[in-house]
């Protein structure tokens, strides 16, 4: 479902010493997940949240803060940004339908 409000993925690779600027759009909300590598997330606040991979960084509504890469190898990160709750509110309901999905596989 995650493709009917996806506006964009976009794969980054940050070499060491890198700053992203992970601040979205208003009413846009982002995705960050680390695929490789470690660094941080530092937000508006200034506050600072290590990052290592497999984790996730959600960011809603353009929250402010940046990615860093204080590493010495690469930071490899998948980003999502989601359409404005404004355009999704108007999609239609995405329920699953084949049974499959709603009883798991081989509970038909």
């Amino acid at each position: 479902m995650l493709h009917s409000e996806c506006e964009a993925i976009d794969y980054l690779r940050l070499p060491p010493g890198t700053v992203r600027d992970g601040r979205g759009r208003a009413g846009v909300e982002a995705i960050w997940f680390v695929l490789s590598g470690q660094g941080r997330f530092v937000d508006a606040a200034d506050r600072s949240y290590p990052l290592r991979t497999g984790d996730l960084l959600f960011s809603s509504d353009g929250t402010g803060g940046s990615v860093r890469n204080d590493s010495t190898g690469p930071l490899e990160l998948l980003s999502f940004a989601l359409l404005p709750a404004a355009v999704t509110d108007r999609l239609p309901a995405r329920i699953p339908t084949a049974p499959w999905l709603l009883a798991g596989a081989g509970h038909e």
